[in-house]
């Protein structure tokens, strides 16, 4: 074997080991682009569930003040009335 045969194989491998890894390079890029745009709908559902949630605490955080102060005048009412019986003689 020739010193340029043995040249042309080394030439024939780098060719060979760079077209491998540039299509290698091409399969993660695609695959980062693929795992890319499943963790951005990911977040947007995260976001879109945030979002319900917050309303929905909203609506029960509202509820439950009004129920509050419902509950709050009626004891206030049955203080009034307490104080009234007990001051009559």
């Amino acid at each position: 074997m020739t010193a340029e045969a043995i040249l042309d194989g080394f030439k024939s491998l780098h060719q060979a080991m760079t077209e491998g890894f540039d299509r290698v390079d091409q399969r993660f890029a695609e695959f980062k682009t693929y795992v890319d745009a499943r963790f951005s709908a990911v977040d947007r559902r995260f976001d879109r569930l945030e979002t319900r949630m917050d309303e929905r605490f909203t609506e029960q955080r509202s509820y439950m003040d009004r129920r509050f102060d419902r509950l709050e005048a009626s004891v206030g009412d049955h203080e009034v009335r307490i104080t009234a019986l007990e001051a009559k003689p």
